[in-house]
Order: C-alpha cells, then structure tokens, then sequence
C-alpha cells in the first residue's frame, strides 16, 4: 500500500516497540493476530493490564486518535497515553473483553448494541477534519472510473439506483452527529468495570442512522431466513434509538453498494456479499 515507505515504517517499528517497552516499563504478551494495524497486549510496570496500538501514520490513524479522544467519558475504551507523531496509542486492557459476537439472543444483542450506539453519539464538538458520509460515498464514483464508466462485477442497476438514492438522502440530512464509523459486533467489548465499551473508532460526520449500519451487516449467516434478521434488526434499532426506519433501510442499500465498491477496489470477492444484502435492503424497502 506504501511503496517504499511501508517496510521503512515496520523496521521503525521494531525500534518503536523497544523504546516504548524502556518509557512505560512493558512486558510484551504475543500479539493479536490482525491484518493493518500493530495491537499488543501489555501490562505497564507489571501492574496495569493496557492495550499498545501502533498504525501506520495516515489520515485513517489520525482520525482515529481524535475519535478516540472525542469519546471520552461515553462509553469508548480509556484512552492511557498516546503519541501522534510516533503513531502510537496505549488504552485500557478490557477484561474479559469478549465481545458482542458472545451474545446469542438477538434481542439482548439489540439492547446491547442501541444503549453503546446512543452514549457515542454526539453533536461535534472537536475542530478536528472528519471525514463526513458524503466524502465516503465517493468510492462509488472511483469504481465507475476504474472501469471507465463501467460497473466491474456489480449489477448495473444496483449502482445506479445507489448513484441517485445517496445524493437525496445527503441533501436531506439535517442531523448531523460524531459518528464510530465501525461500530459492529466485533467493536463492543465487555468488560467487568465498564460493561460493554466500544473500541476502535473511525470517526464520521454524519446522520446516526448511518452509524447503526455496519452493525446490520454483521452476523446475519446464522439465521435461517436472513431478511426476516434485517426486518427485526431494522424495526428495533429504530424503535430504541428513534431513528427513521425509511432512512436506515436507504441507507443500508447505499453502504452495501458502497462496500462492494470498497471490495472490488481491494480486489476481493467480498462485493458479492456487498450485492447480497443490498437487495435484501431493496426488499425492505418496496414492503
């Protein structure tokens, strides 16, 4: 993703990983195996169980340090110490940190899920540059110019329909709040001092209804009939957060497409996923 700066960044790393574990007096446990970022179990001065984060400094980081900082004190994991500019954050170690994939009633998963979503969200107070809804719907415009003017993989008519519903409900979004931007499943974590937390924000500007998205995305499989799942999920997220259900059904379809869009870029078959549920949103929406 980097060039030539990626693996310059991974030997800093290791250097980083040294002098942080001499400042805080660390003892290091094996990592979490991720993808992106660096994220390590620690425990500072063999007294206090913490969380070392380490990013590769771009804007996604940033936004991240600030969202983090901006959730403070409503229900968003402690932030201990960070540095910006060595791109590095040491949060709280929830314990036992399962997350809301361990829930199995779906309706205690709603309850769950609408109480964090709610403490989150709030009017943006910080000077900081998020990124909004409309920059993120974007990525729709950079598949039609990676294909040049084409849809790739993706059914014509479903980008279309994204294409024109995204613009009217962006121009008709008055409410605009601090947003996770991944407030999903497996980003609510328990812990037996704060109850459920949420971890790892991106940080987005924009209507709440888009915020409980990611969200509906997730551990839909399970279920038999998983349009029966959406309706459920879509009727009691509204009714606890009171939102508009017209509004998150539109905009489920719009991050569906949007999502797919993200996966072709990646160059992974994910869009189909993507496609799936944005018909299953379609569905809703014609009832």
């Amino acid at each position: 993703m980097y060039g030539d700066s990626g693996p310059e960044w991974i030997s800093h790393l290791e250097g980083l990983l040294d002098t942080l574990k001499k400042r805080f007096d660390l003892t290091y446990s094996e990592p979490f195996s991720l993808s992106y970022n660096f994220v390590v179990p620690v425990q500072i001065g063999r007294e206090r169980d913490a969380v070392l984060k380490i990013g590769y400094p771009n804007n996604d980081f940033s936004n991240e340090f600030h969202a983090l900082q901006d959730f403070q004190g409503k229900g968003m994991v402690e932030v201990i110490d960070f540095q910006k500019q060595e791109g590095w954050i040491l949060l709280d170690r929830l314990t036992p940190g399962s997350s809301l994939h361990s829930v199995r009633d779906e309706e205690e998963v709603l309850t769950v899920f609408s109480r964090v979503a709610e403490g989150l969200w709030h009017k943006p107070v910080s000077s900081h540059s998020y990124p909004t809804v409309q920059s993120w719907s974007k990525g729709i415009g950079r598949l039609r110019k990676r294909f040049d003017g084409g849809c790739g993989p993706l059914p014509e008519e479903l980008v279309l329909k994204a294409e024109s519903l995204f613009p009217r409900l962006l121009s008709t979004s008055l409410d605009h709040y601090l947003l996770h931007g991944d407030l999903h499943h497996g980003n609510i974590l328990f812990s037996e001092s704060s109850g459920w937390t949420a971890i790892d924000p991106k940080g987005l500007i924009g209507e709440r209804e888009y915020d409980c998205i990611q969200f509906m995305l997730n551990e839909w499989e399970k279920w038999d009939v998983p349009l029966e799942l959406l309706r459920y999920r879509t009727e009691i997220i509204t009714s606890l957060l009171s939102l508009s259900y017209e509004r998150l059904l539109q905009y489920g379809f719009c991050h569906s497409i949007l999502s797919a869009c993200w996966s072709v870029g990646d160059g992974d078959d994910g869009w189909k996923t993507g496609v799936s549920l944005a018909g299953m949103f379609e569905e809703l929406l014609a009832e």
